[in-house]
């Protein structure tokens, strides 16, 4: 066999696999719907999770509105470095 038709017959198994792959998700991933209902009732069987939720909300809002307040580039202060 020539090496083009392995390429050939490779990429052609590869997108296979991988169309087979998506059309699975997408008949066993739940639909819109679903996942709302699902964080809603998640939401109002555990107040404290919403709580927390909440406070790391307002705390972004904070940041945002600090940051939207200023012209410096909050980005680049020395703290934001993972090292």
């Amino acid at each position: 066999m020539s090496a083009a038709y392995k390429i050939v017959v490779g990429s052609l198994a590869i997108a296979g696999w991988t169309g087979l792959g998506c059309l699975l998700w997408a008949f066993i991933a739940p639909k819109q719907d679903r996942l709302l209902e699902m964080r809603m009732k998640e939401m109002t069987e555990n107040p404290e999770r919403m709580a927390e939720i909440r406070s790391q909300n307002e705390m972004m809002l904070k940041v945002l509105k600090d940051a939207a307040e200023t012209k410096v580039n909050i980005t680049n202060k020395p703290q934001w470095n993972s090292r």
